[in-house]
């Protein structure tokens, strides 16, 4: 579910309105995913879109016209649509500092892990091949990364369980003694 020149929020290039290709008007049409990858605010940076204020609920549709809020929106509406689908952001590199900072701030709002990706070849500002390459080594990896994460968090859940499950047959032996 990708548009070429697609920005986040509803505001474009030449202050266009983006609604009908922007990223919050496409979520709701991505199928039963496992997993959801957002590549964006690119075209929010390079088309100047407003940056608005960081905004977490209440959303008007003028609000959703600047990336704050409407990155805030996506990422609240990804997370209600398809509550089982792990959602991960990956911020391109060469953003505005404000995008950035943004990013950061909203997704740790929604605890979306961020992927900051580093060191993209780029032709005319677009990945190259060696570019796309260079970011499908950095997401492997961190995906990699995320599921060793994850199965640590199951061994410590397990082992609390086993801890338990001790402490019950401990009072019991303790009992029948």
């Amino acid at each position: 579910n990708s548009f070429s020149g697609s920005t986040i929020c509803n505001t474009g290039y030449r202050k266009e309105d983006y609604s009908d290709r922007s990223f919050i008007t496409r979520m709701d049409k991505l199928g039963n995913p496992e997993l959801i990858l957002i590549f964006g605010a690119t075209n929010d940076s390079w088309a100047n879109a407003p940056i608005g204020e960081y905004q977490f609920d209440s959303w008007t549709k003028a609000d959703l016209y600047s990336f704050r809020p409407a990155l805030a929106y996506l990422l609240n509406g990804l997370q209600c649509l398809y509550p089982n689908a792990r959602v991960y952001y990956m911020l391109n590199s060469e953003l505005k500092s404000s995008i950035n900072e943004s990013v950061y701030t909203i997704c740790q709002r929604y605890d979306v892990p961020v992927v900051t990706l580093y060191n993209i070849d780029k032709q005319r500002g677009h990945p190259s091949i060696a570019g796309m390459t260079s970011i499908s080594i950095q997401m492997q990896e961190f995906l990699e990364k995320e599921a060793e994460k994850e199965e640590i968090k199951a061994l410590k859940n397990e082992l609390k369980e086993i801890k338990s499950e001790l402490r019950e047959i401990k009072s019991l032996i303790r009992t029948i003694r």
